[in-house]
């Protein structure tokens, strides 16, 4: 990977990308100096490249070369499709991008219709963001925030910018998974009072403003699962309910018994999503929550049967010795039980034949 960037007082700029693969990690320093800026339009398709090239000719951007040829100069830049330049890494050839911790700002429609773009990873220190930074990015659909000591972030600034449905995962001071629904605006004419409505749809826009004073209040987010239950889509709940009981982050007792409730009652939905899209960290939590219902060893029995089905056999495999351990344990618990009741029932003939002698 090659970066074209500029100097400054504070620190680098990257003015574009270049690279044959489709994914971008930013180095967290160039030339001794920290990478604080993503200049606008830096990932688009859409910058207008005869600018670029001039700023190159006239000295202003230097070339960093990820495979060790260090800090190039100008003149060493090639220009107009040099054989040694990879192609720009923009638009819908770019998929993953992780930005660097001192990264402080992004540039307007840095991301400019990035179709493609799915994952970003940041950090908590960044905090001024450009004007349509992600327009066109609609195929977004996990964030990875690493926090720093403050827990401050500008999150909420980047869901709101994303309305669809988004995974977030946070790192650092802080660890959970999160996610938040999709949601969409719609403007209704109002033609007596001449004037647009806005409504929103979709329970997105509750949990995009769970935050207070730039960091992510855990407590709101739970307050809001009524929303979601009413407004989403099973498989939506699912992941919420599944992500915040497997990444427990500040999880207050109430939420968890409103989740553990939720999951308890749709079981059987839940194991089977699990087998189907074969996730065993999913199955294995679901497997040991349900341990204690009654209704969990024919549960177990379907998910398997549809994990044979399926040709999942990590999930046959451990399914089947969930199973076995289930049936040991009732076989356990009977037998205790038989024990109990028969010394119960020789302690009472006991009983009653002393007092027959005692008469």
């Amino acid at each position: 990977m090659k970066l074209a960037y500029e100097r400054k007082e504070s620190g680098v700029v990257i003015r574009r990308c270049y690279d044959y693969g489709s994914e971008a990690e930013l180095p967290e320093q160039i030339e001794g100096r920290p990478v604080t800026e993503l200049a606008p339009y830096a990932f688009s398709a859409h910058m207008e490249e005869g600018a670029l090239e001039r700023d190159i000719r006239q000295g202003r951007l230097r070339l960093w070369d990820s495979c060790g040829a260090g800090d190039g100069r100008a003149e060493e830049f090639p220009v107009s499709g040099g054989k040694n330049l990879p192609p720009a890494l923009t638009g819908t050839g770019l998929t993953a991008v992780t930005l660097p911790p001192a990264l402080r700002k992004i540039g307007a429609y840095a991301f400019y219709n990035c179709s493609r773009l799915r994952y970003i990873s940041f950090c908590g220190e960044l905090a001024d963001l450009g004007a349509g930074l992600f327009t066109g990015c609609h195929a977004i659909r996990e964030l990875q925030l690493r926090l720093g000591d403050s827990e401050t972030s500008c999150l909420r600034e980047i869901l709101i910018e994303v309305p669809e449905k988004l995974t977030v995962r946070l790192e650092g001071s802080v660890k959970a998974k999160l996610v938040f629904p999709e949601f969409f605006e719609e403007s209704v004419e109002n033609t007596p009072a001449r004037i647009l409505v806005i409504h929103t749809h979709g329970s997105g826009m509750n949990y995009r403003n769970c935050f207070y004073d730039r960091k992510f209040d855990f407590r709101a987010y739970d307050a809001c699962f009524y929303h979601a239950k009413a407004e989403e889509d099973f498989d939506t709940v699912l992941e919420m309910t599944l992500a915040r009981l497997m990444y427990p982050e500040q999880l207050l007792p109430e939420g968890r018994a409103a989740y553990e409730a939720w999951l308890r009652e749709h079981a059987g939905q839940a194991l089977e999503k699990s087998v189907d899209s074969h996730d065993m960290e999913a199955l294995e939590y679901l497997t040991e929550l349900l341990a204690v219902e009654e209704k969990a060893g024919a549960l177990l029995e379907q998910a398997a049967s549809r994990a044979v089905s399926l040709e999942f056999p990590e999930g046959v495999s451990y399914l089947m010795d969930a199973l076995h351990r289930r049936r040991k344990e009732r076989r356990e618990e009977k037998r205790e039980e038989a024990e109990t009741t028969g010394k119960a029932e020789i302690t009472e003939i006991t009983g009653k034949s002393k007092s027959r002698f005692e008469l």
